[in-house]
């Protein structure tokens, strides 16, 4: 079993945790945890105690300067039109291609065809 966990954020649909899960992985959603109208910096406080890496839509969470002790995270930049199952799918796509190592500690930002990983240092 994979040792990545992560945090899906409450602008995720719901979908996607089945979708983390048939990857192997643990999550946590937001949602389910009482975090579903949390701050940003609340979010990322709660992913750095837990050791969880953020799947979100929100490119804020991408601005490691404002958040230098990140945990890492997955930032899906996808039209907005998409739909829940567009999202999971490349959700899958990423998360079964993508070594575990080249996750943690960095920021990843998923577009429609590829993807680009940022390390937080």
């Amino acid at each position: 079993m994979p040792e990545i966990k992560f945090l899906l954020d409450a602008d995720m649909p719901r979908s996607s945790a089945r979708v983390i899960k048939s990857c192997g992985y643990e999550m946590e959603d937001v949602r389910d945890i009482g975090m579903g109208s949390a701050k940003d910096k609340e979010i990322i406080e709660y992913a750095m105690k837990s050791n969880r890496v953020i799947i979100t839509r929100d490119k804020d969470f991408g601005e490691v300067l404002r958040y230098p002790d990140h945990p890492g995270a997955i930032i899906l930049r996808l039209p907005y039109t998409s739909t829940a199952r567009e999202i999971g799918k490349r959700l899958r796509g990423f998360l079964c291609l993508i070594n575990e190592t080249d996750i943690r500690n960095a920021i990843i930002i998923v577009g429609l065809e590829s993807y680009r990983r940022r390390p937080i240092e």
